[in-house]
């Protein structure tokens, strides 16, 4: 039996179709929700994201959900097509419902006839629809909220022991580097000889991090566990946008939350660690050198996430300078200070 078209997705980290993003309209949101049974207002507000397309949408009646959430709307968020298939979303799915069967405090998506992904035939999307919780972000933690992210943390990650992603990728040199090189080298659209350095670079530092990789233990991770991704709200704080969640090691959620290499950020990190610590099943080993091996491996795979990604106007507005001279040259002398600091780390 064929699949569906919105199904033909791979189940790569890398995507390459944006054009039906720009046939959503209020109408198609309105119609993508009666078909699963809510009753939108007809009030919809588009909420800021460059992966997915994601709206707040008043309606009628909201399901039942326990946590500082609104009686009066819902999230939508549909996903980029050719990003991830059925079966990767619905491992996040699984994942954000284990978590909240377990009372740690994540945003897991409303079920509908024990279903939480749907596909939008008309524009091949898959979407789902979310609570909306309130609260607000932080730039800043006290020293009180670094121990209590940390057991958080450390909670997730005991749940994330618990089973396996069955369809999502390894947080990996060859996923996350490697398999954005050779699109970035043959871009047209990219100046070719800065981005020849760069890319010659990336290879060299690729070969040096895959052993560092070989030797740590992979299990379920948030995979994108930076400050703008734990909401504080009435009752605590939620840990919200698994989107990127992959099979990895524990240690890449544990530096994005505090990536600086000051003495204060340092600090920092060691108060948030003892309450991950005290939380979780075994100990984590975050060296200063493995901190920026994960640094090298996101910095590279940024590039890659927009460059292909490109074609969709919204990332043309936010990275205007992406196709430039200038960004390329930026982005080679970070690389290079790069590797000279792992270098100096191994040494």
């Amino acid at each position: 039996m064929g699949r569906a078209r919105g199904e033909e997705m791979s189940t790569s980290i890398l995507g390459d179709q944006t054009q039906h993003f720009y046939e959503l309209t209020p109408e198609v949101i309105d119609q993508a929700l009666l078909r699963i049974g809510l009753k939108p207002s007809g009030r919809t507000f588009a909420l800021n994201s460059l992966e997915n397309r994601v709206y707040e949408v008043e309606v009628s009646e909201v399901p039942e959900y326990e946590g500082p959430m609104s009686t009066e709307s819902v999230i939508v968020k549909f996903y980029r097509p050719g990003r991830w298939s059925r079966e990767a979303l619905q491992d996040e799915h699984r994942f954000l419902t284990e978590l909240a069967s377990y009372e740690i405090p994540v945003i897991a998506p409303f079920s509908f006839k024990d279903e939480t992904l749907f596909l939008d035939e008309t524009n091949h999307l898959f979407y789902a629809v979310f609570p909306k919780v309130r609260g607000r972000l932080k730039d800043e933690l006290t020293k009180e909220e670094l121990p209590q992210i940390g057991r958080l943390t450390a909670r997730i990650h005991n749940v994330g022991s618990m089973g396996v992603f069955k369809s999502r990728p390894k947080l990996h040199p060859q996923n996350h580097i490697l398999a954005h090189l050779d699109f970035l080298e043959n871009n047209a659209e990219l100046p070719r000889t800065m981005v020849k350095y760069y890319v010659d670079l990336a290879r060299q530092m690729a070969q040096m991090l895959t052993p560092y990789f070989e030797n740590l233990e992979y299990q379920r991770i948030h995979g994108d566990l930076h400050r703008g991704n734990i909401l504080w709200t009435s009752q605590g704080p939620y840990v919200v946008d698994f989107d990127d969640s992959v099979s990895g090691p524990r240690e890449q959620d544990l530096w994005l939350l505090l990536p600086g290499r000051d003495e204060y950020t340092l600090d920092e990190r060691e108060k948030f660690l003892e309450g991950y610590h005290e939380m979780s099943k075994t100990q984590a080993h975050l060296s200063p050198f493995l901190v920026e091996v994960f640094r090298t491996q996101r910095m590279i795979h940024f590039n890659g996430w927009i460059a292909r990604r490109y074609e969709d106007p919204s990332f043309k507005r936010f990275y205007p300078t992406f196709e430039t001279d200038g960004y390329w040259e930026v982005q080679l002398q970070d690389l290079r200070e790069q590797w000279s600091i792992l270098q100096d780390l191994q040494s």
